[in-house]
């Protein structure tokens, strides 16, 4: 029998039973929240009741809600044993567990008749094999069921193949969400993101309900730069969905990707509270805590991962970054991107850190060998971004503040990141145009206010633009609140910058110095002060210490030469 001769079975099913109760009149049928079934009349034809229209109704549209409602119709009128129920569960179970996996929903085994159409369709789809409907069928589950089976699919051509049906789909039935869903899926993965966008919205606009379709749009928001949108929507997706770990997860990656450490750590190790052993997850949380100089903490993440591989490029990259940053040790840093660069010579992340790691050397022969490895980088005609941040690097550390700014434009252009915001901020203010240093501050500190460092970043541009009330606003309510040793002593460094009694500003840079002895600024600012009042020793001093700290460092080269027989 198929599926048409079991709704005509149900329908009589249903007329007979409900005609035979109102003749008898031994049972009252109570009110239910349902689609009503008509009763006949003694006087005219009986209409066939049209319950399991509405089930295949709901199981079409294809929300969460619309799928739920037709278990539970299935449940309520006892008709889920029956052979014609067992298959629409089926239908409505496997849409939701394909489409909507992130829900925490316990959802029963299926148990479709093995002789139905779409007991076929399910099983190939769990092989991955792709039915495409009859050119004859009007059934739009028939047309839309299969696509299951490529909503993980990466080659084009096998996606293409699934057009014409949902297609099909999309003619029979506008008011589902999924035709649209599924061909933005289509249309996305094949490089036609202004389609896909198109598509995804509409799903959305059908239904807030259909989160894919939500998430979709989000990721194809931020793939525009449009990222406080995509924020935006994945922000209220979660609040209506405060469980759904597909939404948590796109959220993380948005901030992990956009370079928002502050937001995108918290985000990450929720997520690996979940599945302590997701691979990804543990490479994204130990980049997060390695960019923030949190070492110790991404030491056992990296651990927990080189257990399962070690031969990662990823994985080797961040061991590199831990032993340069956290360990200090070049060395054994060198060594990782060495071999990094054995596995795959044009890994552009290795060789970029590697050239770094070579020009920052206290040998010579290893200058020499990363200046002539960032010129040969360079040479390509689209440098990727990480070489032109380097070159960016270089150049501000030269001072070569025009060069630094013609490649930092092109990071800017391309892609925005906090990095290249800061370096902005640097340039600006190397060229003296604190105005213009300022507005970049600005948009860091709106990117993320909650960050320390993009709060230091904009207070000190403020201070440099000559905004010093707005600076001293933004000081006073941060420094009484700040719990750590280094976030007091920014702190004061920054207080020091607003005043002008020489005294008052060595006490603040002493305090600076007491809540973080290694704070570069506050060692350099006391340097200053003892070499303008000629304590030679008191300034040596500072020197000794800041060299050891930043040694490269451009503000220390002058004074070098002034003391080079007291440092010798």
């Amino acid at each position: 029998m198929n599926e048409r001769g079991y709704f005509r079975g149900l329908y009589h099913f249903f007329f007979i039973s409900l005609l035979l109760g109102t003749m008898l009149g031994c049972v009252s049928t109570p009110p239910v929240t349902e689609t009503p079934i008509e009763r006949g009349t003694s006087t005219g034809a009986v209409k066939p009741p049209s319950l399991a229209d509405e089930i295949r109704s709901l199981i079409e549209i294809g929300t969460p809600p619309s799928l739920q409602r037709s278990l539970d119709l299935l449940r309520n009128r006892d008709v889920s044993d029956t052979e014609l129920g067992r298959t629409l569960s089926a239908v409505a179970i496997t849409l939701f567990k394909s489409v909507y996996s992130a829900l925490a929903l316990e959802l029963p085994p299926i148990d479709p008749p093995p002789t139905s159409l779409y007991t076929k369709i399910i099983k190939d789809a769990e092989k991955g094999i792709y039915t495409p409907a009859p050119a004859s069928s009007q059934d739009f589950l028939e047309m839309l069921l299969p696509f299951i089976a490529l909503l993980n699919e990466k080659r084009t051509e096998r996606l293409s193949a699934a057009i014409p049906d949902l297609d099909r789909a999309l003619a029979l039935n506008g008011k589902s969400v999924l035709p649209y869903y599924f061909k933005g899926i289509v249309l996305e993965r094949t490089g036609q993101r202004e389609g896909a966008f198109t598509l995804y919205s509409k799903a959305y606009e059908l239904s807030s309900d259909c989160y894919p379709a939500g998430i979709a749009v989000a990721r194809l928001l931020s793939a525009n730069n449009k990222i406080p949108e995509a924020i935006a929507l994945l922000t209220e997706l979660l609040s209506r969905y405060p469980e759904n770990w597909a939404i948590k997860r796109e959220l993380a990656m948005l901030y992990y990707q956009t370079g928002n450490w502050s937001r995108a750590e918290p985000a990450l190790a929720e997520l690996l509270q979940k599945d302590p052993k997701d691979r990804d997850l543990l490479l994204m949380r130990a980049t997060v805590l390695i960019e923030q100089g949190k070492y110790i903490q991404a030491a056992p993440l990296l651990d927990a991962y080189g257990t399962m591989d070690t031969s990662n490029t990823t994985y080797l990259y961040l061991r590199a970054r831990l032993q340069a940053e956290g360990y200090k040790n070049r060395d054994a840093a060198l060594t990782f991107l060495r071999s990094i660069l054995r596995i795959n010579p044009s890994d552009a992340n290795a060789a970029t850190y590697m050239t770094r790691l070579l020009i920052e050397s206290d040998r010579e022969s290893e200058r020499q060998e990363g200046a002539a490895m960032l010129d040969l980088l360079l040479k390509d005609a689209l440098p990727p971004n990480s070489v032109l941040e380097l070159a960016v690097i270089v150049a501000i550390r030269q001072q070569n503040w025009s060069l630094a700014q013609t490649y930092n434009s092109q990071l800017l252009e391309s892609r925005r990141s906090v990095s290249d915001l800061t370096n902005a901020v640097t340039i600006q203010q190397g060229l003296k145009k604190y105005d213009q240093a300022l507005r970049f501050a600005k948009e860091l500190y709106d990117r993320d206010s909650a960050s320390e460092q993009n709060t230091y970043i904009y207070v000190l541009a403020l201070i440099n633009a000559g905004k010093k009330e707005e600076a001293k606003l933004i000081i006073d309510a941060k420094l009484p609140a700040a719990s750590s040793g280094n976030s007091k002593s920014t702190y004061y460094y920054l207080r020091s910058r607003l005043k002008t009694d020489e005294e008052s500003i060595l006490n603040d840079l002493r305090s600076s110095l007491f809540e973080d002895p290694r704070n570069l600024d506050a060692l350099i600012g006391m340097l200053e002060i003892y070499h303008n009042r000629k304590d030679e020793r008191r300034a040596v001093y500072y020197l000794k210490q800041a060299l050891s700290l930043s040694p490269d460092n451009p503000v220390l080269q002058s004074f070098k030469k002034i003391y080079q027989n007291q440092l010798n």
